[in-house]
């Protein structure tokens, strides 16, 4: 068989609790080109190995006579390291391959296995995790690309409006905090930062001196500052985002009993994040010196969250923003 060119040799921890098999595996490795970092016979051997060695792929028995099964140490592993797996087994059925689907191998071999056919799964696996790799650093750029944007963005609205300087930045820690709480998806939370972080970008077209006056808005100039959730969804509508970003600016004025705005949407017509959102908007801004008030106590506002509390705010929301108060000690300064 064609052994590799002279690329850097891929390191290969074999996981296998037949030490015969084990060796056998070893010398194909070895006799095509690959180095063979290690070996193991059990799940916590494997764990530890993989963290010491840093392989660039493990080969492992699902079937392993001792702890885990292979499918649960790989599962183990991934929470550890970023590594490709290749699965070996003697036998399978749906239910095993169900399962070892759910941790995303980059390859399944059926023992008894031909050389050429361990050869081209490894190399098959390695390039797959190194595409993965790319993908992974191009989106992290775009994703820090795209978070400088916002911030830009929240920063042209604070200029515009110093009464509420930061008034985003903390709505955005607060809700952040409340999400994580929550034990949301990170999806979820990534959504609810972004979207709090520009919540208010629709008061670019609300007039300065209605932004900033000391006295109590006509009726004509609430409805201008009204206006700021539907012009911020506008503003951001052809944002390719990759979560609901507009959705949540537009519905953070909602309210569960259907008298927020722009829609007067209901509970079960408002996204979770916005629900989220909104509560932690109000909390900041009650929390918050304004032009036409003083700011209210911590124990008032956390007493209007409670007294509406499922009427217009998220039940969950409203008590995990209480307990970061309360018990865990929230603060704005400190936070992030």
């Amino acid at each position: 068989m064609k052994k590799l060119s002279n690329k850097k040799k891929a390191r290969i921890l074999i996981v296998e609790d037949e030490a015969i098999t084990a060796r056998d595996i070893a010398e194909t490795l070895v006799a095509n080109g690959y180095e063979v970092c290690g070996t193991a016979m059990t799940s916590d051997d494997a764990i530890e190995k993989t963290v010491a060695l840093e392989p660039d792929l493990i080969l492992i028995d699902i079937v392993l006579s001792h702890g885990k099964d292979g499918i649960k140490t790989a599962a183990a592993i991934h929470e550890k390291i970023d590594v490709p797996i290749v699965y070996l087994t003697a036998y399978t059925n749906d239910t095993i391959l169900e399962r070892a689907k759910e941790t995303e191998p980059h390859g399944y071999l059926i023992k008894p296995f031909k050389d050429r056919e361990l050869q081209t799964t490894i190399e098959i696996a390695l390039y797959k995790h190194a595409n993965e790799r790319k993908l992974k650093e191009s989106l992290d750029k775009l994703g820090k690309a795209l978070l400088n944007t916002v911030t830009a963005l929240a920063t042209a609205v604070e200029i515009r409006d110093p009464y509420t300087a930061g008034h985003q930045r903390r709505v955005a820690q607060l809700a952040h905090a409340i999400a994580r709480d929550l034990n949301l998806a990170k999806d979820k939370i990534e959504a609810i930062r972004i979207a709090a972080t520009i919540h208010d970008i629709g008061k670019l077209n609300v007039p300065a001196e209605i932004l900033g006056k000391p006295a109590k808005l006509t009726d004509a100039e609430y409805e201008i500052v009204r206006s700021h959730s539907q012009i911020g969804y506008d503003i951001l509508k052809n944002v390719e985002f990759p979560w609901p970003v507009t959705q949540i600016v537009l519905q953070h004025h909602e309210r569960l009993n259907g008298s927020g705005y722009p829609k007067g949407l209901d509970d079960g017509n408002i996204l979770q994040e916005a629900q989220i959102l909104a509560v932690a908007d109000v909390t900041e801004a009650m929390l918050s010196h304004r032009p036409y008030r003083p700011a209210h106590s911590l124990n008032a506002t956390l007493e209007e969250l409670l007294k509406n509390k499922n009427t217009l705010y998220n039940s969950d929301a409203v008590e995990a923003c209480i307990k970061l108060f309360k018990e865990k000690k929230f603060d704005f300064e400190t936070e992030f």
